[in-house]
């Protein structure tokens, strides 16, 4: 199986450069579900850009740097965010529709963000911007759809990347191409808690790692402050725009056994927020999930309550996140909502240039996969779709360089139906839940290391393979990862918080 371009993942990064590739050659689109699983289908707030007469570059990108505490690759910063107004144009020119107020784009307020630039499309803008690639990429004659497809390893030789290896209808086969992009999304499931998809195995990490790649700043993890506290699994995501259009975070303590439903009045100085920064429910991620991590370990509930903005408000700023909170038992506009951080976000990732380019030819990586240096320490609001837009969209610049590999044939695993990991997966998620959350200590990321690296080991004994297997063999060998880089660094910086 030969095609000119391979591109794994159905998210933002992977739709936007299969819409690139598709003028220079064929296109195999693969995607380990089906091409609404994705991290990006599931981002509420927005998209954020220069696009406002009143906005700069500059403020944009001081935000982004302050968030990042300073430790994002500034030229990074700059190429993004000079981009994004480009980025933005694009994807209105593929059909996603951004809301309007008076012929103007109605621009929210994050957290972090000096001034309101996020584009948005009501408050499911993830969605509607996936919805609208998927139909245009549907409708494109030489981009090839492969959905229940999991990607084992890459062919590399000779420093060339002719192809990968993949799990598809419970047969393991090569194939073939030009040139791989890697837009695998994110880590998420590593954690007992997160509001990513049940894909997000950081499969694209851990083959980057196997084949040399190098990775880079994986121990910045950013857990979003304000998941839906629930027993379903993902959690989920409460907006960080509900903040930006004025919701405040309460602490509770010893609260009625129905929950929030009964929560309807509180005292001011419930809330605290801005005890611990003056920029309040606005404070950088990283800083309003410790401040509730913080309130927890004091036996105290976290509450979100934007009731004070009033029932039309509500229903029509946030339709779609009202309709889904009421159906697991709240109602925005009279009832506190409990929220509680979960893992949201990979700040590191798999080394690349600023056109997605890795040390080995004809492989190109994207979106939260990739390391570009934009993040830093910790990612600004909203940035992640536009990182996600920005740079595949580069790819015509570079594309000259790809040329023909060496085509060869490469060994392939055994697949087997059955094979035994027990608990192992659970295991993982409540270890790096654990050891690598929102605050750690040396002694318990130490141990953790250990035993990530004691079943990473027996793992990799094993011939066999199928994709829950797989998955598992992945999320240990990243962990371990992520707990080595923490490790290294002794000192606390941006979401990588450690107890003196």
């Amino acid at each position: 199986m030969k095609h000119d371009f391979i591109v794994i993942g159905s998210g933002l990064a992977g739709l936007t450069s299969a819409l690139v590739l598709k003028e220079y050659g064929e296109v195999l689109l693969i995607t380990k579900k089906e091409l609404t699983d994705s991290a990006s289908m599931l981002a509420q707030g927005g998209i954020a850009a220069v696009v406002d007469r009143n906005d700069t570059f500059a403020s944009h990108i001081k935000d982004t740097l302050v968030a990042g505490a300073y430790h994002n690759k500034k030229r990074a910063v700059e190429t993004l965010i000079k981009k994004s107004p480009q980025a933005i144009g694009w994807l209105i020119k593929q059909g996603v529709v951004f809301d309007k107020k008076d012929g103007e784009f109605s621009l929210t307020l994050e957290g972090g963000h000096s001034r309101r630039r996020i584009l948005h499309s009501t408050d499911f803008s993830g969605r509607s911007i996936e919805l609208a690639l998927i139909n245009k990429v549907k409708k494109v004659k030489n981009i090839e759809i492969w959905q229940d497809t999991s990607l084992l390893e890459l062919l590399v030789r000779k420093n060339s990347c002719s192809g990968i290896q993949i799990i598809k209808h419970k047969k393991v086969a090569n194939c073939y191409a030009r040139a791989v992009i890697l837009a695998t999304g994110g880590i998420g499931q590593l954690y007992q808690w997160t509001t990513n998809p049940q894909v997000a195995t950081a499969d694209g990490l851990a083959v980057g790692i196997r084949a040399d790649l190098g990775v880079c700043d994986l121990e910045f993890i950013q857990f979003h402050p304000t998941a839906l506290k629930h027993n379903e699994a993902p959690l989920f995501l409460l907006s960080e725009a509900l903040r930006g259009e004025g919701a405040y975070l309460i602490k509770i303590k010893d609260h009625p056994p129905a929950g929030g439903s009964k929560i309807k009045n509180y005292e001011v100085g419930d809330r605290f927020m801005h005890k611990v920064d003056r920029r309040a429910e606005l404070a950088p991620r990283d800083i309003v999930a410790r401040a509730i991590y913080e309130e927890q370990k004091k036996g105290n509930q976290v509450f979100l309550d934007i009731r004070h903005k009033g029932e039309t408000f509500i229903k029509k700023r946030f339709p779609n996140l009202y309709r889904e909170v009421k159906r697991r038992g709240y109602d925005m506009t009279k009832d506190c909502v409990p929220v509680t951080p979960a893992a949201h976000y990979s700040c590191g990732g798999v080394m690349t240039d600023l056109y997605g380019r890795t040390k080995i030819k004809n492989l190109f990586i994207f979106g939260e996969t990739a390391y570009t240096g934009v993040q830093g320490a910790n990612r600004l609001a909203s940035n992640s779709l536009l990182e996600a837009a920005v740079f595949p969209l580069r790819l015509p610049e570079v594309i000259h360089e790809v040329k023909a590999g060496d085509y060869f044939d490469c060994e392939l695993s055994d697949y087997k139906e059955n094979i035994k990991t027990g608990n192992l997966r659970e295991d993982i998620k409540k270890l790096m839940w654990k050891s690598a959350g929102i605050v750690r200590n040396h002694k318990t990321m130490q141990e953790a290391y250990e035993k990530l690296s004691e079943w990473n080991s027996e793992l990799e004994k094993t011939r066999e393979i199928n994709c829950d297997f797989s998955e598992v063999k992945n999320m240990a060998l990243v962990g371990k990862y992520i707990l080595k880089l923490a490790l290294n660094r002794k000192k606390s910086l941006g979401a990588h918080f450690v107890e003196s």
